[in-house]
């Protein structure tokens, strides 16, 4: 017994139902304006949304995302906590061991079991050792339990329990810590233990609608099962919650809102979850607001259907982190084949997701903060992904941002600072934004199903199989190869570090416009840009600055219906890490400057500056050349001492993340005086690049397709049927990828 501590707090208790008397009116009225003006910001951001997107694209998502967020809207808007509360009325509870009291009506003692049989609201101070508080009324009451500083634990089943009632409140008082527990306590976290596969509930348990609020400190304990669970619709408008749990933190089987409050959880298993599927808007999870930090070993949050994030901050670690994950890198594959199977999952039905933010149909992040480290995927849909905004920050053992079918990104900013495959989706949609990108294999890649595109099989990552979540139920495999596959890029600032594919489509990659800088793979296997000519894909652009550069043997460059100027510069040196690429025009003009962060042999750049006929200056370090285009696009060879070996590159190496800003800060398109620069470009100079890197010989597995759905069936507007120009796309034995298009030497002429 706490006798002093529970004396202490129902003083306290007394003294904040006063406050309460005094704030009630301004409160309410503040409440409902401020929801009010929540919804119809979620509105504005949904309708943003559609105009930013194609028509197919709405076809195919909206109507989901329409019924999910009325859905998630109308449950927030009809369960507003302070519209409930009667406190002049209340009953006062007052919990103990030695024997229960009840001052007012509705409710009942029996040994440690409180039953509240009339709706209305429940003031409790106290404490009970295996107890429970029962809520059983007519459908149609609402109960609110005023907890005032309570501490309630039953070793069997839920300490607070709704059979029925149309809905509960449990609204935490204002300077009250409240402790709420099922199971035994073994006096570790209660996500430390083993779950029961036949447990069910949680130590708050409601089979209706439950709503949580208040400004005091809620801890939850579920050693049985779950920590909190409804069976239908849960609402978190604020508070301060710790959840622990053996198996899933907190569960709303219809849909869980959060709009407020400061949520901690460690759940065994999933973090925050909604999984029913029997209509439209169940399944739901929708978060507009909140402090929330996430340790799961399952999925950090997940939605069977619709996910949303407007706003908030979310920090979430999944299946402990990217660092507990098995990738096929440098590591696992030093053993051969062997060694490179070994860091991946074969499709095992029975291994848990692991993913940090997960959806089963859609996914939309409007705003927000989110902070992912995980092992499987950081950001998952099986579905269609839309970030309109945002900063989005994660750390994947698999992929940073998957989408099943469709994947766009209008604005925000995104970092994927670890990961296989970086942004991946059967169609890829670049509207805007800052994106950072780090990846062991393909940076940014739209793939295809197993039927029609790439190898004909997915990668098998950690915890995710072929991509089909038998968790989730949701089973995409027939869709995936329904929807070609595409990457268009229209704007945004975007820098990948790749060591396979940097950018990577199955079929289509179209570039309009953005600012683009790719560090590409060192080794032959792969390409910086890399488009599927071999499934009737183009590559071509039209705006936009781009720089890739890579290993020379699978280097690829635009297609002659470009209606901008590029080159592909094939270098007979592998220049390391730390290199400094300059472009300039024919005046000196610094059109770029990059510091690499990967060795390269190839440069392919395409901007608006550049015209046809025109003659431009490209320095590595001190080495330098000089080109005149001759053609919209073009392949051009720079000869020279070679000092290293270009090929079957190493994966070793950790790739650096901080040069982007630098690069990107005031140097692109600048004028800067460069007469030291046009005094070092003799024409006909070799390069002389010193001391190379020696890349030992490696392998890849090259490019590996994965299962999508139908996210986007039809073509891009770009997409033309081009293949007389692209059908000698490729590279020759020096690494002088010809893209169908002339090859040429430094000086212009045909070699």
């Amino acid at each position: 017994m706490k006798k002093p501590f529970f004396c202490v707090k129902e003083v306290n208790g007394m003294r904040n139902r006063n406050r309460l008397r005094r704030i009630r009116e301004a409160g309410r009225k503040a409440g409902i304006v401020c929801l009010a003006l929540i919804f119809a910001g979620a509105y504005v951001l949904e309708g943003n949304a559609a105009e930013n997107t194609s028509d197919t694209v709405e076809e195919s998502a909206s109507e989901e995302t329409d019924a999910g967020e009325a859905s998630a809207a109308q449950t927030a808007n009809e369960k507003t906590i302070d519209t409930y509360i009667d406190e002049d009325n209340a009953a006062e509870i007052t919990l103990s061991d030695d024997g229960s009291t009840v001052s007012g009506s509705g409710a009942s003692v029996s040994e440690n079991v409180i039953t509240i049989s009339e709706g209305g609201s429940y003031w409790f101070t106290g404490s009970l050792t295996d107890g429970q508080i029962l809520v059983d009324v007519d459908g149609d009451d609402t109960v609110v339990l005023m907890l005032a500083g309570v501490e309630i634990t039953n070793t069997t089943d839920a300490a607070i329990y709704v059979e029925n009632a149309d809905r509960a409140i449990v609204y935490l008082v204002d300077g009250t810590e409240n402790l709420i527990a099922s199971g035994e306590d073994t006096g570790n976290s209660a996500a430390d233990g083993e779950a029961d596969d036949t447990a069910e509930g949680g130590a708050i348990w409601a089979k209706d609608d439950l709503l949580i609020g208040g400004s005091g400190a809620l801890i939850v304990k579920g050693f049985i099962n779950n920590g909190i669970q409804t069976s239908n619709d849960l609402t978190i408008e604020s508070g301060i919650i710790t959840v622990e749990a053996v198996n899933n933190g907190i569960k709303g089987k219809d849909s869980v809102t959060i709009l407020g409050g400061t949520i901690t959880v460690t759940a065994g298993g999933d973090g925050i979850k909604s999984d029913d599927t029997t209509g439209d808007g169940y399944g739901v999870v929708t978060i507009e607001d909140g402090e929330i930090q996430i340790e799961s070993g399952g999925d950090g949050i997940q939605a069977e259907t619709v996910l949303t994030v407007s706003g908030g901050t979310i920090q979430i670690t999944s299946g402990g982190g990217s660092a507990e994950a098995g990738t096929a890198s440098a590591a696992s594959m030093s053993g051969g084949w062997s060694g490179f199977f070994s860091g991946w999952d074969m499709e095992d039905e029975d291994t848990e997701s692991m993913k940090g933010i997960k959806a089963g149909s859609e996914m939309q992040i409007a705003g927000g903060t989110i902070l992912v480290d995980s092992c499987d995927d950081s950001l998952h849909s099986n579905g269609t992904i839309t970030i309109l905004d945002g900063s989005i920050t994660v750390s994947s053992g698999d992929d940073g941002v998957h989408a099943d079918t469709g994947l766009i990104i209008s604005d925000g900013t995104i970092v994927v600072s670890q990961s296989y495959e970086g942004l991946e989706g059967n169609q890829i949609r670049i509207e805007g934004g800052e994106i950072q990108v780090t990846a062991t294999d393909d940076g940014i890649n739209a793939n295809g199903g197993t039927d029609s595109w790439g190898m004909g099989w997915g990668r098998m990552g950690t915890g995710s199989g072929m991509d089909s979540d038998s968790d989730t139920g949701t089973d995409v495999s027939e869709e995936a190869s329904e929807g070609t596959p595409w990457l268009l890029i229209t704007g945004g600032t975007i820098w990948v570090n790749a060591q396979g594919d940097g950018l990577d489509s199955n079929a289509d990659l179209t570039i309009e416009g953005g600012t683009i800088i790719v560090d590409g793979p060192s080794d032959s296997m792969n390409g910086s840009i890399d488009s599927g000519t071999e499934n009737g894909g183009t590559c071509t652009i039209s705006g936009g600055t781009i720089l890739a550069i890579g290993a020379s043997g699978m280097a690829e460059t635009f297609s002659s219906s470009s209606t901008q100027c590029s080159f592909l510069l094939s270098l007979s040196s592998n220049y390391a890490a730390g290199s400094v690429i300059t472009i300039c025009d024919a005046e000196g003009n610094v059109l770029l400057e990059h510091t690499s962060e990967r060795a390269f042999s190839s440069i392919i750049y395409s901007s608006a500056d550049l015209e046809e006929g025109g003659t431009y200056q490209i320095m590595v370090d001190s080495d330098a050349t000089e080109i005149t285009l001759t053609a919209v696009t073009g392949s051009y060879s720079w000869s020279g001492e070679s000092s290293g070996t270009v090929g079957f590159g190493s994966f070793g190496g950790q790739m650096g993340g901080g040069r982007m800003n630098n690069n990107f800060s005031g140097q692109m398109g600048s004028n800067d005086d460069s007469s030291q620069m046009e005094e070092s470009m003799e024409e006909g100079q070799s390069p002389d690049a010193g001391e190379g890197e020696d890349m030992p010989e490696d392998s890849d597995d090259g490019d590996k397709g994965r299962q999508a759905g139908d996210f986007y069936s039809g073509e891009t507007d770009q997409q033309e049927d081009d293949s007389s120009d692209d059908d000698s796309q490729g590279s020759d034995a020096s690494g002088s990828g010809s893209g169908g298009n002339s090859s040429r030497s430094a000086s212009g002429e045909m070699i």
